[in-house]
């Protein structure tokens, strides 16, 4: 899984870079195009093969400049016609200096048709990337054992009782939890993912912890990533 980043002009140092640094902080891979200018055929050729190709996501910064660019807009072409395709991709568009009419009215005009239009610009960075990896999250969990709180309560009721009574008796009191205390949520739900060794999030974990730590708002989106987690977590125990 990785994510590649799209963009153009000055969105590099104030979004595209910033992007990278928070993706790769939680552990996320990211594809990011150093070559924004000059494309020499090999290059190209690069960026289509390992870049485009094989990248699940695709975060499209939008500007004036990336419009009026032909690079950037191919880079646009080539992930839309994966989606079109159906393949397994994500396309995130952000709209900077631009409008959907201003995307309507240009070669991107595709781009309306996607589910994900335009997360909200007036969002920091840190915020709608937590859109985007509570996206990555849900997509991991279809394929895991369990894909809901309901599925797991359920399963541990099953078991003999002495393999299962604690982690029941801790996912029973956390429905008792205000559904909108996220914080409280991710500090009860990071604790239970401690019972699991070698968790491949440990990353993401770690980051969220100390956005605890440091008494930072805790999202929607944030708590929704450590409940995936936690579902993950559990399911690959029991493999």
């Amino acid at each position: 899984m990785s994510i590649f980043i799209s963009f153009s002009g000055i969105a590099r140092q104030e979004f595209a870079i910033k992007f990278l640094d928070f993706f790769n902080s939680y552990g996320l891979k990211c594809w990011y195009d150093q070559h924004e200018l000059y494309l020499g055929d090999e290059l190209h050729s690069t960026i289509i093969n390992k870049g485009i190709n094989k990248s699940n996501y695709c975060v499209l910064i939008i500007n004036q400049k990336y419009l009026d660019s032909n690079w950037p807009c191919e880079e646009s072409d080539y992930f839309f016609q994966r989606y079109k395709n159906g393949e397994d991709i994500v396309i995130f568009p952000i709209l900077l200096d631009i409008s959907k009419e201003d995307i309507a009215n240009s070669r991107l005009k595709y781009l309306l048709s996607i589910k994900y239009q335009f997360i909200h610009t007036g969002d920091s960075i840190e915020q709608i990337g937590f859109q985007i990896i509570n996206r990555i999250f849900q997509d991991k969990k279809k394929d895991c054992k369990f894909h809901t709180f309901d599925d797991m309560i359920d399963y541990f009721k099953r078991l003999p009782i002495t393999n299962s009574i604690d982690i029941y008796n801790a996912l029973i009191a956390f429905n008792d939890f205000d559904e909108t205390n996220y914080r409280d949520r991710t500090i009860f739900l990071i604790c239970l993912i401690r019972l699991f060794n070698n968790n491949p999030y440990e990353k993401t974990i770690r980051k969220i912890s100390y956005m605890i730590y440091e008494n930072k708002k805790i999202s929607f989106d944030t708590y929704k990533i450590i409940e995936s987690i936690l579902l993950l977590s559990i399911s690959n125990s029991l493999d």
